[in-house]
């Protein structure tokens, strides 16, 4: 069966509540990440992973866009509202990289490592200096 060049108005409109969706989720993920509310946090995660499943589905339904859908005010409002929930993508994977660092030095703090010790030493392992042997030993 061949996929006509033209997807229905069901799927477009369909695609596009979805990745407004995704939109929203994503805001909420980053104000929980923000406020550090996990609750929430886990809330916008899984709904973020059912959103981003239909999603997936409904893609594999649509054809490429070609030369005749690429000037449609259709795709390039779903253009835009993909690069938003890039761009917000991007921003969440950001703060919790942000979150891991700081987590990261509070720990090195409480365990009394330096920051030094988390380089690399020749040998491609983390710290190396006498502290750290010391601290493993104990």
């Amino acid at each position: 069966m061949m996929r006509s060049s033209a997807p229905s108005t069901g799927n477009i409109g369909r695609l596009q509540d979805l990745l407004q969706d995704f939109e929203s989720v994503l805001a909420a993920e980053y104000e929980a990440l923000r406020t550090r509310d996990t609750g929430q946090l886990d809330a916008a995660i899984a709904r973020k992973n059912v959103l981003a499943a239909e999603l997936d589905a409904i893609g594999r339904q649509l054809p490429p866009p070609g030369p005749d859908l690429d000037s449609s005010h259709e795709w390039a409002e779903l253009r835009a509202l993909i690069l938003r929930c890039s761009q917000a993508n991007r921003a969440n994977g950001a703060a919790i990289e942000a979150n891991r660092k700081f987590v990261t030095s509070l720990l090195d703090i409480l365990r009394g490592r330096s920051a030094t010790e988390r380089t690399y030493d020749a040998r491609g392992r983390l710290g190396g200096g006498a502290a750290h042997s010391a601290l493993e030993k104990a």
